[in-house]
């Protein structure tokens, strides 16, 4: 595993994914394969980066309902798990860019919503496709993704303060 991290790292600098207009020191989930990390780190421009990921994440999401429909709960819930940290990934990949690409992260932040809302139907059909001993995995990923659009709707739409968690609960202006 060490090994991997070392050349997922080579990989990122020789690519110049780890340069000062990225984010620093971020690199797609562990759980990944090399090819898929290779497929997401080898796109330099911060929009290229995020459809990466998220041809990764939909790839995930189809196989998690494949193998959620063919009773093979641990394999759909672990696909799922993998998704959850690519969305994750792609957060905090956004977030994470310098102030002087504010147009770029716009990009992102779009693209986030767009994907996350696209994705949302599949989302909840493998969701509710699995049973009780595995749904805990479903109900992280379909939370997740609703947070992470959620965030990107609000930066989008105002300066990240339409949509503010008071008292437990959300509101807005």
């Amino acid at each position: 595993m060490l090994c991997r991290h070392v050349h997922l790292l080579c990989f990122a600098i020789a690519l110049g994914a780890a340069s000062a207009q990225q984010p620093k020191g971020l690199l797609p989930p562990e759980e990944l394969s090399e090819s898929e990390a290779q497929l997401i780190l080898k796109e330099q421009k911060p929009k290229g980066h995020v459809e990466a990921a998220f041809r990764v994440s939909d790839a995930r999401l189809s196989s998690a309902l494949q193998h959620a429909r063919a009773s093979r709960y641990p394999e759909a819930s672990q696909d799922l798990d993998f998704y959850t940290g690519l969305v994750t990934y792609v957060d905090r990949y956004t977030r994470g860019l310098p102030g002087e690409r504010r147009k770029e992260r716009g990009q992102c932040l779009k693209l986030i919503e767009q994907r996350l809302f696209k994705q949302s139907a599949t989302l909840n059909a493998v969701a509710r496709e699995l049973p009780y001993d595995y749904r805990g995995a479903g109900e992280r990923a379909v939370e997740t993704a609703k947070q992470v659009r959620l965030r990107a709707l609000d930066d989008l739409l105002g300066d990240g303060s339409m949509f503010k968690e008071t008292d437990g609960a959300q509101g807005g202006h």
